[in-house]
């Protein structure tokens, strides 16, 4: 008979102990008041609206004239940074209009697709979160989605 009592209360001690632990990790209804996100340099909050901007941002075609990539870099010089930023905007630009263009291309096709790719320009919408910064590159001229689909050798 004691063997139950111990038993029993074991596992009631179990049982309230978990319940305790549920208590602790849910949510209280009165704490989720709206919180302002700030980012320090030790910490990048990968969910935070400023990062969210530049990680989801439309890349591809735009409009049908504006071609878009999302780009960042950790370098703290600014000359290198922009530099490293337009480097591999230009190529990820290449390699995003490849999939665009016509599957075979001739070399003239090809050349031309890379200097589509350098004619891009970093925007003035780039931000710094955490010592990494993001950039946007945009490559804008007229009828730029017809040309590339169809209008390429």
């Amino acid at each position: 008979m004691k063997k139950i009592h111990v038993l029993n209360f074991f596992m009631l001690f179990s049982l309230l102990m978990l319940t305790a632990n549920m208590c602790k990790s849910a949510p209280k209804q009165e704490d989720k008041k709206p919180q302002e996100t700030i980012v320090t340099k030790e910490e990048i909050n990968e969910n935070s609206p400023e990062v969210i901007e530049f990680t989801k941002a439309k890349e591809g075609f735009i409009t049908g004239s504006l071609f878009q990539v999302a780009v960042s870099s950790v370098l703290s010089d600014s000359d290198a940074r922009l530099n490293e930023a337009r480097s591999i905007a230009e190529q990820k630009s290449l390699n995003l209009l490849k999939t665009y263009a016509p599957p075979i291309l001739s070399e003239k096709g090809k050349k031309e697709l890379r200097e589509i790719s350098k004619e891009g320009k970093i925007v003035d919408k780039n931000i710094s979160i955490g010592g990494r910064y993001f950039f946007l590159y945009q490559i804008q001229r007229k009828d730029l989605k017809q040309l590339v689909t169809s209008g390429l050798e």
